[in-house]
């Protein structure tokens, strides 16, 4: 049995099966709404207003979000309202899923240009009679450094195109092993590849000249899977629970980055067929998502990953729409929950070259620290959670046109928003500012307590700061900083002993530092030592995609970098309860 369901004020309608969950409708529609708690009405991002159809008494965690947001009674949490009849709705702005600007800030080395793919361009020799070569042999003879694969599939086409009698044919050539590729004429010139970042939260595509290492376009988006949780170990979880949805989950960022590729080269005028090879970074568990592999074992100790390093995937199998023949490399992870995206941003930023002892720091949805002293790598995640990215935060929401991202202390509060458009919530660097400033002014307690007793503070025009959400910022500060000691305190460092400290994501760019020293995030060091370095993880998954020599360096780094687990450090529990205090290092 299908019902009716009509989206106001634009019309659109169509039918949805009886008892689907209406979210779920809504996004096989292709509306997206916010959702980051795995559909169990926790977030309460998801309120659509019931203009007509079935209203069924609100759930308590529903009064509570409607009464906090002063909407009406006729609003409910679509992860919870399942269809029972025909519908029509309407859906408020904040619920539906923002676009994701392209972030530009980041650090970029220059690279010369090596890629795995080449194009080879030559003559057509006529057929000689009196010593006829096969079209393999010619193959060979044509390209000397060709030194394995000629598949049936391409002799079949080559076959095809001597019939046609091109004075030229442009080869495709994988690694000096393998031909992707024949075409007629000279098209050595079309030769591009992408590079991808695969985040927890957003996802970023790259469109690369593979010839000349230029960067052609960059699109971003939201990750897809954040529907079934807005963390890694929710999504974990998820799969665990019932393994069926790991295919759903795979669809899900699949869909994602397909959508945005053909963007780009929609965009650009590129055929797909010119797109050969495809680079991802993301973190361990994004890996293996994104390949359809177990995640079994990140959930059980000792939380280890399948695999570590893969040869490149062919495109057809990964489910990336390039060339058919094309190749997916995937960042190596380095171990546990340190993925790929931290083994690209070690070469983006070329730690490995650097002298003096020097801390990485990705402070994502999964907190990654990796320490260099001297020639040696140490590497550990935390649990920071989401509230970095404005996530599980009453008034939370993505770092997007509208969130707020800076806080001052001008005799009262003055706000700065993404776009410079009316607040619409507070993303992670806003809610740093918020509780470094409200600390400064004693309404919170280096504990996390509002003094007063009261709930929550009024922020601006609707935005608020909830007890819970000081809560979890708390709880992400203190994971971070537990394991920057625990590290330090392993090599016998302290933070003087530091030459530098990169912050790699999309939080470290509008970051406050001297907001972040006062919470006890970032340690103490001189300012001119710190250096913010974006999107690490996209520049080395470039880096990776252009040059051959990068990327035999993140294979080795991966083999070599020393996995140090927090969670059975004896003074873990002791460092964490004693870092939940909001102070500045000491």
């Amino acid at each position: 049995m299908t019902f009716g369901l009509t989206i106001l004020p634009q019309g659109h309608s169509f039918r949805v099966k009886k008892g689907v969950l209406l979210i779920e409708a809504l996004r096989d529609a292709g509306i997206n709404l916010v959702s980051y708690c795995n559909h169990k009405g926790l977030c309460g991002k998801c309120f659509v207003e019931i203009i007509k159809g079935a209203l069924a008494p609100a759930e308590a965690r529903e009064k509570e979000f409607t009464t906090r947001k002063r909407l009406g009674k006729r609003y409910r949490l679509a992860c919870l309202y399942r269809i029972s009849g025909d519908l029509k709705i309407r859906i408020p702005e904040p619920a539906l899923l923002p676009k994701m600007p392209v972030l530009k800030r980041g650090l970029r080395r220059a690279i010369l240009p090596d890629p795995a793919v080449k194009k080879v361009v030559f003559a057509s020799c006529p057929p000689n009679l009196a010593a006829p070569l096969s079209l393999s042999d010619e193959v060979r003879r044509q390209i000397p450094s060709l030194r394995q694969k000629v598949s049936p599939g391409i002799l079949s086409e080559w076959a095809e195109l001597e019939g046609q009698r091109p004075e030229e044919f442009t080869a495709t050539v994988y690694e000096n092993n393998e031909i992707l590729d024949f075409e007629p004429g000279h098209t050595a010139e079309k030769n591009f590849g992408i590079a991808i970042d695969i985040g927890t939260t957003t996802l970023v595509a790259e469109l690369v000249n593979l010839n000349t290492g230029e960067t052609l376009d960059a699109v971003t988006g939201l990750n897809s899977q954040i529907h079934f949780g807005a963390d890694v170990v929710s999504r974990i979880t998820a799969v665990f629970e019932d393994p069926k949805k790991s295919g759903a989950l795979r669809a899900a960022v699949l869909d994602s980055l397909n959508s945005m590729i053909e963007k780009l080269l929609g965009t650009q005028r590129i055929a797909r067929r010119h797109v050969y090879e495809a680079v991802a970074a993301g973190n361990t568990a994004m890996n293996h998502l994104f390949l359809g592999l177990p995640v079994k074992t990140l959930a059980l100790a000792p939380y280890h990953a399948v695999f570590s390093t893969l040869p490149p995937v062919p495109a057809s199998e990964a489910g990336l729409a390039i060339h058919p023949r094309g190749k997916v490399y995937i960042a190596p992870n380095i171990k546990s929950f340190v993925g790929g995206d931290i083994a690209a941003g070690l070469i983006a930023i070329d730690l490995r070259h650097q002298q003096g002892n020097y801390l990485f720091i990705d402070l994502g949805t999964n907190g990654e620290i990796v320490l260099k002293k001297g020639r040696r790598f140490l590497a550990t995640s935390t649990a920071a959670g989401p509230a970095f990215e404005g996530m599980n935060i009453r008034c939370g929401m993505l770092a997007v046109p509208g969130a707020i991202y800076k806080v001052e202390d001008r005799s009262g509060l003055r706000v700065r928003t993404i776009g410079n458009l009316p607040a619409r919530g507070l993303c992670g660097t806003g809610l740093i500012d918020l509780v470094a400033i409200f600390l400064g002014q004693g309404t919170i307690s280096p504990q996390g307590r509002i003094r007063n007793g009261a709930p929550k503070l009024p922020v601006w025009r609707g935005v608020e700061l909830f007890q819970r959400d000081i809560r979890e910022i708390q709880l992400a500060v203190a994971a971070v900083k537990t394991g920057i000691r625990l590290m330090l305190g392993r090599e016998n460092l302290t933070v003087r002993d530091l030459d530098g400290i990169y912050v790699a994501g999309a939080f470290g760019n509008y970051l406050n530092i001297d907001n972040s020293r006062k919470l006890g995030l970032l340690p103490g060091l001189d300012k001119k030592k710190i250096r913010f370095v974006g999107n690490s993880a996209l520049a080395g998954a470039k880096a990776l995609l252009v040059s051959r020599k990068e990327r035999a360096r993140s294979e080795h780094l991966a083999r070599t970098v020393r996995h140090v687990s927090l969670a059975t450090d004896p003074s873990f529990q002791k460092t964490f309860i004693e870092a939940l205090r909001f102070e500045a290092w000491k």
